[in-house]
């Protein structure tokens, strides 16, 4: 069962790895630093974000109560 599991991790790995290239092509007109930058903000920051709030519905709350030390790794 762990050799499908590391199939489909690996499989999704690469499906989100090839993904992040198909807006670029409506983009061709830009600087390759802006479509960087505004593919590697909705990478790091946005989807994040987006992703947690809707696979835990009390994401909020689980920040407030996790120790300031573990969030900003100080």
């Amino acid at each position: 069962m762990s050799v499908l599991w590391g199939v489909l991790f690996h499989a999704s790995g690469g499906f989100a790895s090839g993904s992040f290239y198909l807006p670029y092509n409506k983009v061709k007109g830009w600087a390759w630093e802006s479509y960087w930058l505004i593919g590697g903000l909705f990478s790091w920051v946005a989807a994040p974000w987006i992703l947690g709030l809707l696979t835990v519905p009390t994401l909020i709350e689980v920040l407030k109560q996790s120790p300031s030390k573990t969030l900003w790794w100080n």
